[in-house]
């Protein structure tokens, strides 16, 4: 009995070290951003005060009013757009290739698959130099069509894997049975098997917003124009538009707030998708 209460003490304490060394770790990492987002609601008088406390003496939202005067918006509305619709393409694209080649072998489907997950290993800077010569031919530079096309080839071949490997976890009596009650093929993709890969949507859902919405290589390279800059690039520029460094404290954490939400909503489902794919891949 003893040896099991102390077995038992021992594991207690192990779980209560290692959460108590996590915590520590996670602190280190949001100190900055929980500076910057404390900084967005200080005057700035205050900010720069000899002695200055972390915590607001007179908290005031003026510092997000003042962000949205400059090219904060724009920066701001190009990559939303850029990143709902090339998250749209993504989800819509990887679901159906990875039902294809995980449901429906055709000849040389390995090959192919194979041929597609290998570019994972290119690396992207490469692809700068024929990027901006095609983009620049097809008339695309600085334009939001020419950063999303990009931004989904990069994010399509890691989502098409695991895709692939949530439809091939699926049993396939399921999608028989469907079958002999006359259910189409898309019938089945939409209604069956779909829903049951969720863990995997999710997944390639806040992998490609995070992707997209931090991409800043591509943006860099392919929107010289201000106006058509994302919020990657146009931060750059807002570190000389922006002085008040309240007003780019607000920017910051408007900046980091859609991914944040994102992946708190959706933090749970993230570990199911990683481990189905994992097994199942």
């Amino acid at each position: 009995m003893n040896t099991t209460k102390d077995t038992g003490l021992k594991r207690t304490s192990a779980k209560a070290g290692l959460s108590l060394f996590l915590a520590i770790v996670s602190l280190l990492f949001l100190a900055p951003l929980l500076y910057i987002f404390l900084n967005s609601f200080k005057q700035p008088n205050e900010i720069f005060q000899s002695g200055a406390k972390i915590l607001p003496q007179n908290w005031t939202i003026a510092n997000y009013g003042e962000s949205f005067k400059g090219s904060f918006g724009t920066f701001f509305a190009n990559s939303a757009v850029i990143t709902v619709v090339g998250v749209l393409i993504v989800v819509v694209v990887s679901s159906l290739a990875g039902y294809g080649f995980a449901k429906l072998k055709f000849p040389g489907s390995s090959l192919v698959f194979s041929s597609i997950i290998a570019t994972l290993t290119i690396p992207l800077v490469i692809l700068l130099t024929p990027l901006f010569i095609m983009e620049n031919s097809l008339g695309l530079l600085n334009t939001r069509l020419g950063l999303i096309l990009p931004n989904v080839a990069v994010c399509l071949p890691f989502c098409i894997l695991i895709m692939h490997a949530n439809f091939a976890g699926i049993p396939r009596d399921i999608e028989e049975s469907a079958e002999v009650d006359g259910a189409s093929r898309w019938r089945r993709f939409l209604i069956i098997m779909l829903p049951l890969t969720k863990n995997g949507l999710i997944l390639v859902t806040v992998y490609s917003t995070y992707t997209i919405w931090g991409e800043y290589m591509f943006a860099k390279a392919l929107a010289l124009n201000p106006p058509a800059m994302p919020l990657t690039v146009g931060l750059t520029l807002l570190k000389g538009e922006v002085w008040q460094y309240g007003v780019l404290a607000a920017v910051i954490t408007i900046a980091v707030l859609p991914p944040t939400i994102i992946f708190i909503v959706f933090q749970r489902y993230i570990v199911q998708g990683v481990a189905q794919g994992a097994i199942k891949g």
